[in-house]
C-alpha cells in the first residue's frame, strides 16, 4: 500500500485535495495551501490541473494522462472549439464553473510540450490502472462518486487517490468534506461501474518519479 497523507476535500476542492496528496508524497514538506497557490485556485470554481502539473514535472516527476479532451485543439483554438465535442450540460457547466476558461491555453501548451508529459487521448482501461500502480506509481483516478457510493442519480465527478489494488477490492483516499474517507475499501467491480462505465470520458493520471 502506497503512503499517501491523506487530505480532505475542503468543499468542491477534490481535485485539488489530490493535488496535494500526489505533492506530499513526492515532497513531503508542501502544504495545501501552497499547492492552493500554485494551482491558482479560487473558491467556488473548479480547478484544472495545468498549472499544478507543470510545477510538478519542473520537479522531476513525470506524469501520463490518459483523457479523451482534445487538449491539442483547446490549447490551439481555445475552450470554446470544444463545445461540440463534450456530452450533455458538460460544456456549459466547465464554463460556468471555471475560473477564467481561457486563460488555460498557454498552459495546456505548455504542458503538451513539456518533456516530462506523456498524453495518451484514450479510454484508460483497469490493465493500465494496475500495470502503473504495479510500477509504484501514484495514480489519481475521476470517476462518477454517485455510483461510488450506489446510488441512482446525476453524475458527479470526483476525484480519488489509489493507494492499494488486490485480486477482488481497491483502497484509495476519498476527499470528503462531511464524510471524510482515507483508505477507503470498496470492490473492484463497483469501482470499475462508477470509474468506467458510467463516464462517457474516464480520466486515469499517473505520475512517476523520474530515475537518475
Amino acid at each position: 500500500m502506497l503512503n499517501i497523507p491523506y487530505e480532505k476535500n475542503r468543499g468542491s476542492t477534490c481535485a485539488l485535495s489530490c493535488y496535494t496528496m500526489t505533492a506530499r508524497y513526492f515532497f513531503p514538506e508542501v502544504t495545501f495551501e501552497q499547492i492552493a497557490e500554485i494551482s491558482d485556485w479560487h473558491k467556488g470554481y473548479v480547478i484544472w490541473g495545468f498549472k499544478f502539473w507543470l510545477w510538478i514535472m519542473d520537479k522531476g516527476i513525470k506524469i501520463t494522462e490518459y483523457d479523451l479532451t482534445n487538449l491539442e485543439k483547446w490549447a490551439d483554438k481555445g475552450f470554446e472549439s470544444l463545445r461540440d465535442e463534450m456530452v450533455g450540460e458538460e460544456y456549459k457547466f466547465i464554463v460556468e464553473n471555471t475560473w477564467q476558461i481561457n486563460s488555460y491555453s498557454e498552459d495546456i501548451r505548455k504542458v503538451l510540450a513539456h518533456p516530462n508529459f506523456i498524453f495518451k487521448r484514450e479510454r484508460p482501461t483497469f490493465q493500465d490502472l494496475k500495470d502503473a500502480f504495479q510500477r509504484g506509481a501514484v495514480c489519481e483516478v475521476v470517476l462518477d462518486a454517485t455510483a461510488l457510493d450506489s446510488k441512482e442519480g446525476k453524475i458527479i465527478l470526483h476525484r480519488v487517490e489509489i493507494l492499494d489494488i488486490t485480486d477482488e477490492e481497491i483502497t484509495f483516499h476519498d476527499p470528503r468534506t462531511n464524510n471524510p474517507r482515507p483508505k477507503r475499501k470498496e470492490n473492484i467491480e463497483l469501482f470499475k461501474k462508477a470509474w468506467l462505465e458510467r463516464l462517457d470520458g474516464p480520466e486515469l493520471c499517473v505520475y512517476e518519479q523520474i530515475k537518475s
